[in-house]
């Protein structure tokens, strides 16, 4: 590896320029045979019956929402410590997003929590699969039978997780997932929606092609629809990293494993947890911070850059952004603020070898010192 390590790398080759170079000869660059291969082959991946593609993970998001019939006056539990994207997709579509604090040691949302947050208008749950942490999905389906509650995964960083044997993709009425950069897998852009329901695929596969009915010849059935459509291009590229998921989703794993090994006598860090039961993807590999106080992550940040090692924090608490600050929620919300102040991402990019991982934590030993 460089001098420089980054917090992650695509994993993309002479496979995926073969699949794009395909499609540009081809003149059909628009959603076509390969989001059609890539829809089949991800939702054989996830064990789902079907997959959408949508133009991230987002849109999808919105999609999945929307197909369930959440709308005006609805409220969604969304977990605080999450991506604003999660929030962003209730509001999109008309509803009142409510946050919930998350497990100190999974960094999802809390099932304790979810259930104080119910009230008559709640029409969803929308958890979220942290990281690559995968769900326990039996206190959820538990709280929305008792409810009559739409589950919406946010699966962004979680293909290719499991829990107790089943993946993430296949545990709710729908799971939303992201091929961002920083993904395990990726297509520069792009999300995919999974489900077990034709009749949701149908409402998402309208609101996404300009209200067209997928499986008539009616034509244009809905006024509220939008173009949330996958290029083919895209596509391409998802086909490819489908190909090679096990390699880089192992790849991951090793990394950290290696990670979790090094830093087991490093005083001031606590690593991750993996559950017995769980197979998590490590998109992110994050650590807490439990040596000096809430400044000393930023100041970590900034001492690893200058040890040309690029890291980052977790994510956001919802109530500390100004776009929910004023959000409803449930609890005070601790653990949420703590993980945001507290939790460190180390690089986990492919090409690192065993010599740059040890160079990463021997650095940030090195950073914790004057906080011991």
């Amino acid at each position: 590896m460089t001098e420089r390590i980054p917090l992650i790398e695509p994993v993309v080759g002479d496979e995926e320029l073969e699949n794009v170079r395909e499609v540009l000869e081809s003149g059909y660059m628009t959603q076509g045979p390969f989001s059609q291969e890539f829809e089949e082959t991800f939702a054989e991946f996830v064990g789902a019956e079907r997959a959408i593609t949508a133009t991230s993970c987002t849109t999808g998001m919105e999609l999945a929402l929307e197909a369930v019939g959440v709308g005006d006056g609805d409220e969604v539990i969304v977990p605080d410590f999450t991506h604003p994207a999660t929030a962003n997709a209730v509001v999109r579509v008309g509803a009142e997003p409510v946050l919930a604090d998350v497990d100190r040691e999974t960094y999802n949302i809390d099932p304790v929590a979810t259930a104080e947050a119910v009230t008559p208008d709640t029409a969803a749950l929308l958890p979220v699969s942290w990281g690559g942490q995968p769900l326990d999905p039996a206190p959820f389906h538990d709280l929305a039978e008792q409810h009559d509650l739409a589950i919406i995964e946010d699966a962004a960083c979680a293909a290719g997780a499991s829990f107790d044997g089943q993946p993430a993709g296949s545990q709710f009425d729908a799971s939303v997932f992201s091929f961002h950069p920083r993904k395990v897998l990726t297509t520069g852009e792009g999300g995919v929606v999974t489900t077990d329901d034709a009749d949701l695929e149908d409402s998402m596969r309208q609101i996404k092609n300009f209200g067209t009915n997928p499986t008539t010849d009616v034509g244009f059935v809905r006024a509220d629809a939008t173009n949330f459509r996958f290029s083919d291009i895209l596509a391409a590229v998802g086909v490819a990293q489908l190909e090679k998921r096990e390699t880089i989703l192992g790849r991951r794993r090793e990394l950290a494993a290696r990670y979790d090994d090094l830093l087991e006598d490093i005083e001031g860090v606590d690593p991750p947890t993996e559950q017995a039961n769980a197979r998590h993807t490590y998109q992110s590999y994050c650590v807490y911070v439990e040596a000096g106080d809430e400044g000393t992550r930023d100041r970590l940040i900034e001492m690893l850059a200058e040890a040309d090692i690029e890291t980052q924090i977790g994510t956001f608490a919802l109530h500390n952004t100004e776009a929910f600050g004023d959000a409803k929620r449930t609890g005070d919300l601790s653990t949420s603020t703590a993980l945001e102040s507290n939790l460190l991402t180390l690089p986990i990019a492919h090409s690192m070898d065993a010599a740059d991982q040890e160079r990463v934590v021997q650095a940030l030993d090195g950073a914790l010192e004057e906080y011991r």
